[in-house]
Formats: C-alpha cells, structure tokens, sequence
C-alpha cells in the first residue's frame, strides 16, 4: 500500500469505536496491521477527528469545507454578474442566510426572478454541486475585492 493510502487507513481507522478498530485490524496480514498501529496511535494523539474534516481527507476527490460568505458588499456584485438561475443557486447552496439581505438590494423584478428560482431548487441542495459553487463565489468574491468591487 502507497504511503498516503496507509495514512487515509490510519485516519478512518482513529475515528473508529475502539472494538471496530480492533475488529479492522484483526482482519489485516500482520505487516500492514504494525505498519497502521503507529499510524493510528499518531493521529489520535495529535488531532480531533472532525466528521466533515474526515470525509475531505478521504474523499478521493477535493472538497470546500468552509463555505465562507463574502461581505455582503462583494455578494452583491458577485450575485449581480450572475443571471437570477445561477445567483439563486448560489444564494441556496453557499448563502441562504444572505438571500433576503441580497435580495432587498436587486430591482423587485429581479428579485421575484430568484425567489422563484430558489422555491423550485432541491431541497437538500446537492453537496457537490454546492461545494462547486462555493468554489466559485470564494474566486469571484477574491476577483471582486481585488478590483474594488467596481462592476
């Protein structure tokens, strides 16, 4: 097993109940159970084990974990570049709890376009799509204040 493939090992297996551990590693050849132990012992020594943090680590593929929000200054422009399809899909995914603040600031037929755009999105959002336009608005919002937030 890679180096890194071992590592992700000895992650899930710390987060693990302890007889779950011990059951894992029960079921292991003997060299790959002494080369995790030490793994094992060093993770739950130096970290707590987030559930979200884990499920990144893991992933085989790239995850936005922090799905910060810009100023509401920066949302504004960023969401008014966008047409209301996609800035209410941002308002759902990464920002609900901005969507009224953004809202008041569009034209009143703007903002009837997302509401109504937002009211037909899935609720659950899916997380990858979000975590993608989470991407997105983190790269546009840092484009925004590096040009002043000038439209």
């Amino acid at each position: 097993m890679k180096a890194v493939g071992m590592r992700k090992a000895a992650l899930a297996l710390a987060a693990m109940h302890s007889a779950d551990r011990r059951w894992m590693l029960g079921k292991l050849s003997g060299p790959l159970r002494s080369a995790l132990i030490p793994l094992i012992d060093e993770a739950q020594q130096h970290i707590a084990l987030d559930a979200d943090l884990l499920r990144a680590v893991l992933a085989d593929e790239p995850m936005h974990l922090a799905r910060e929000v810009p100023p509401p200054d920066v949302l504004i422009v960023v969401l008014d570049r966008l047409s209301a399809v996609w800035a209410a899909r941002i308002l759902v995914a990464v920002a609900q709890d901005h969507a009224e603040i953004y809202l008041a600031a569009c034209t009143p037929a703007r903002a009837k376009s997302i509401r109504l755009e937002m009211n037909q999105l899935p609720d659950p959002f899916p997380r990858a799509f979000a975590d993608t336009l989470a991407a997105y608005l983190s790269e546009a919002a840092s484009e925004a204040r590096m040009a002043g937030c000038r439209q």
